[in-house]
């Protein structure tokens, strides 16, 4: 029981939770933040365009 109070087993108790908790929140925010994207093309016909702007594919 005393290491665990000791500094070494502190730094491993700490990050076994910092590891779990911050995988939680990242996870928690990973799946509430989806990527809304909204275009709009005007173009006649035969008409060649351009996209501009961030690329969000990883392309």
């Amino acid at each position: 029981m005393d290491w665990i109070f000791s500094g070494l087993g502190t730094a491993i108790l700490t990050l076994i939770v910092g590891f779990l908790t911050g995988g939680a929140v990242g996870y928690k925010v990973g799946i509430n933040k989806k990527t809304k994207i909204k275009q709009k093309q005007k173009a006649k016909d035969n008409a060649t365009q351009i996209q501009i702007g961030k690329n969000y594919n990883g392309k």
